[in-house]
């Protein structure tokens, strides 16, 4: 695709306001899977892994694809041809068996782990740490904004649900004013909610990763194993995710019993694995277009059509076949499993009020930050 002036524009914002991930230390090579719960409770004040899996380079899920009904181990280029027109429903990771075998999910990325010097063409990380950045600027009431999404690609999701690859968020909104732009409020996702807060009261550190009330790049706490994202580290025996999650989530962790083994951990910002990870920006189609084929991405961003979902299915045993027959049984049978198996995430394009209209997505459907102060009005060219 060709690089406009407007790319070049879009790309220098994105990098200037990416936010600072702080993470729990990488997979080591060789390292072994520890349970993600307690499973005693003199064992509370510890988090319930010393490892993570880390946002990576979209390729290091394209080269661990396998296509259901092909033989061999297909390349990435047949990946991304097939996940452009759609011909699969999902994509199965590592061995096309689902998420049960979570073991082996560890083992594969802990193989790669010198993921930052295997180098591309271009001798750059060919698995990098990286974030996918999408800058859109706002129409009608809100033509004096510009929202940034860093979309994060991990390999597996390890926590009170396991699934196959996880796709989380963090966004940037900036108001114009004479010809400068100014840092508004910021939004993350976590689980089942997106939150979000006041750019001043958001954490944030200079370039040099140093806290610093005027920085330009957000602090993003990255929960261990359900890569939730939050705005603040919190003690080790507090679990950060109780006052973020809604009354309904709540109800079903604390009547399953998952609330009490199964926690969100965030790493301190102290003892935290920190980093800037690189930018890369997604390239916007032309929507007018009266050519379809310019209305999709194309070559290495072909993985952007894709409408179905990052990772495989849940593969049911044989009695859980019999229980599928009764979708409402089966629903309250797999709540009660721990850690629930789910299907791999949909994809950034699916989520559509948040890829396509993300000023309406953060004043409706965003939820305020516990800690935040309440959001008066909206984000509008009238308001601030």
């Amino acid at each position: 695709m060709v690089t406009t002036k407007l790319d070049i524009e879009n790309e220098k914002l994105a990098k200037k306001y990416r936010p600072l991930l702080v993470l729990y230390p990488e997979i080591e090579d060789g390292s072994r899977r520890k349970d993600h719960y307690h499973p005693a409770r003199e064992r509370l004040g510890w988090p319930p892994l010393d490892q993570d899996y880390h946002p990576r380079d979209i390729r290091l899920i394209l080269d661990h694809v396998w296509l259901r009904d092909r033989k061999g181990k297909p390349s990435r280029e047949d990946v991304i041809d097939v996940m452009s027109i759609n011909e699969v429903q999902y994509i199965d990771l590592i061995d096309g068996k689902g998420p049960k075998h979570v073991n082996k999910f560890w083992k594969v990325y802990a193989g790669i782990r010198n993921k930052d010097s295997i180098l591309d063409e271009e001798n750059k990380p060919l698995y990098g740490r990286k974030v996918y950045a999408r800058v859109l600027r706002g129409t009608r009431w809100f033509e004096n904004y510009i929202s940034i999404q860093y979309w994060m690609a991990f390999f597996f999701d390890d926590w009170a649900n396991v699934h196959e690859m996880d796709w989380e968020m963090v966004s940037v909104i900036l108001k114009k004013t004479d010809k400068i732009e100014k840092p508004v409020a910021c939004v993350y996702n976590a689980h089942v909610g997106s939150f979000r807060k006041w750019w001043d009261e958001v954490q944030k550190v200079d370039d040099d990763k140093n806290r610093n009330p005027e920085g330009l790049h957000p602090v993003a706490y990255i929960a261990n194993g359900s890569h939730a994202a939050y705005f603040s580290d919190f003690p080790r025996y507090f679990c950060v995710a109780e006052s973020y999650l809604k009354s309904a989530l709540n109800t079903v962790l604390r009547i399953t019993n998952v609330g009490k083994r199964f926690t969100d951990y965030v790493p301190s910002f102290e003892e935290g694995f920190k980093c800037f990870p690189d930018v890369e920006l997604i390239p916007e189609l032309d929507k007018n277009a009266s050519d379809p084929e310019k209305r999709l991405w194309s070559e290495k961003w072909g993985w952007l059509n894709f409408n179905g979902k990052w990772g495989s299915p849940v593969e049911l045993s044989f009695w859980e076949r019999i229980i599928a027959r009764c979708n409402v049984i089966l629903r309250l049978y797999l709540i009660f499993q721990e850690p629930a198996r789910e299907a791999g995430p949909p994809g950034p394009n699916t989520r559509r009020v948040c890829w396509e209209e993300p000023f309406e997505w953060v004043n409706l459907e965003c939820f305020d930050a516990p800690e935040t102060k309440p959001w008066i009005g909206e984000i509008s060219k009238e308001t601030i």
